[in-house]
């Protein structure tokens, strides 16, 4: 047997462990806080071993977080997180081998070794219509929130916000830091490729994963340049049954401006329910931190900012049976310059952001089936157009778009019980440099994850 696929009970029995502290009632929680915390295992099973697709990585991630209770509506939250090598499984010398590439998106580390950080450490305010926030916390926002897999991205924010209008919600921050959590190397090198467009545009390990940086840093690599971080103005209107329209500002000093606004609206249709959604994203370029900064690769945003996005999706529901379609629309000179994370697109997919990039046609389809409401089944299929953009991969150089970028992704979920998620998925993508060279440039590999909360 694979001793990967020993380590499936393993993982499995890590999370349910600490089930029966979970069980426990805290009667006292009203008047204490409350401490809430995750376990988190991953497990590559299956790859393509081409030197390109990850075949090797069995992560974990431990969480402990405490938020006090109320006081004169004030609140305080600490949230430790701890990613590591699950078990000293990963043969990290693989790295090495030709046919082989260890999953450096599932740590923080480059050699697997643990790694702690307090990334959550707030205060906030809420006397119901007005509120504040400050502090390091999880920032979610359309162009902030981005799937991770173990230890998250982080983001030092200070803002206020009020809901004094009926029906809407505005607010203001200000961004000071950020910290590349684990998959932030995904983002920059397989996500990327190189394109500066995925969620990350320096090197995370160059600068550091799960530390708190200046913005400028993550932007742009340059030490010596301070900036005063990105203000973000939002808006969200949800007054009408059915409807709700967000819009969000993020001014980023000297670096860039991004406009995005998205609008929902949901109906039901005889025995459906349908809900139509739309997007629209517009980046320009403030300052010259970015065209005519030395420490970034050049070739895509050598000539400043430019570029725009527009999105339309569908879903229709059915009892059990969910299915959608989406698509996107790229424009402008250059792509997306994506440094802090953020994945709005309807067409985004697991392994596959295309869609930030420039000039690219993006479709995604998919449907999902729920057998109840403790297991579904997932499929989808999403095919990108041939962009402008230019990646630039490890070991092979600069390249530019051969075909179509394709991904099918297949994934199962299983909820056996409260807080307890089991994951099973399969993903098959080919790059749009796929043939760069002669290199296959595909990805079909299997990963595992377990994640038990309470």
């Amino acid at each position: 047997m694979n001793y990967k696929l020993k380590l499936l009970p393993l993982a499995i029995a890590g999370c349910i462990m600490a089930a029966p502290v979970a069980a426990a009632d805290n009667k006292a929680a009203k008047n204490t806080g409350t401490v809430s915390a995750q376990l988190k295992s991953m497990v590559i099973l299956d790859s393509a071993d081409n030197g390109y697709d990850p075949s090797e990585g069995t992560s974990y991630l431990v969480k402990l977080k405490y938020e006090t209770a109320s006081w004169n509506n004030m609140k305080v939250g600490l949230g430790f997180y701890n990613n590591g090598d699950l078990l000293n499984q990963t043969d990290f010398d693989k790295a090495n081998d030709s046919d082989k590439r260890l999953a450096r998106g599932m740590f923080v580390t480059d050699d697997g070794s643990e790694k702690s950080l307090m990334g959550e450490m707030y205060l906030k305010y809420d006397a119901g219509k007005f509120g504040f926030n400050a502090g390091r916390q999880l920032y979610d926002t359309p162009l902030t929130k981005i799937t991770y897999s173990t230890m998250p991205n982080f983001h030092t924010v200070f803002g206020i916000n009020t809901t004094a209008v009926p029906g809407l919600k505005l607010s203001l921050d200000q961004v000071t830091q950020m910290s590349f959590g684990a998959r932030a190397m995904t983002d920059f090198g397989l996500i990327g490729e190189g394109t500066q467009t995925a969620g990350s545009v320096v090197r995370p390990d160059v600068i550091g994963q799960a530390e708190f940086h200046d913005i400028s840093l993550i932007a742009t690599a340059n030490d010596s340049e301070e900036t005063n971080g990105i203000t973000v103005l939002g808006g969200t209107y949800s007054g009408v049954k059915g409807l709700k329209i967000s819009a969000w500002d993020y001014y980023a000093d000297d670096i860039s401006n991004t406009f995005y606004a998205d609008a929902n609206y949901g109906m039901p249709v005889g025995g459906l329910k349908l809900k139509l959604s739309a997007q629209y994203l517009t980046q320009s370029e403030q300052g010259s931190l970015v065209e005519d900064n030395p420490f970034l690769p050049t070739g895509n945003f050598t000539d400043g900012i430019d570029y725009n996005l527009f999105g339309l999706k569908g879903v229709v529901k059915w009892k059990g049976l969910m299915g959608f379609l989406a698509y996107n629309k790229s424009s402008g000179d250059t792509g997306m310059f994506n440094s802090w994370g953020g994945d709005p697109a309807y067409t985004s997919s697991i392994f596959s952001r295309n869609a930030y990039r420039e000039n690219v046609s993006a479709y995604k389809l998919g449907v999902k089936y729920s057998f109840s409401k403790k297991a579904f089944v997932m499929l989808s299929h999403a095919d990108y157009g041939q962009s402008d953009s230019v990646g630039r991969l490890a070991g092979i150089g600069n390249v530019t778009a051969l075909t179509d970028a394709r991904e099918t992704d297949l994934v199962f979920v299983v909820k056996p019980m409260k807080g307890l998620m089991l994951k099973l998925f399969h993903a098959n993508r080919t790059s749009e440099y796929d043939g760069s060279k002669d290199n296959e440039l595909t990805q079909a590999h299997t990963r595992f994850v377990a994640s038990y909360k309470f």
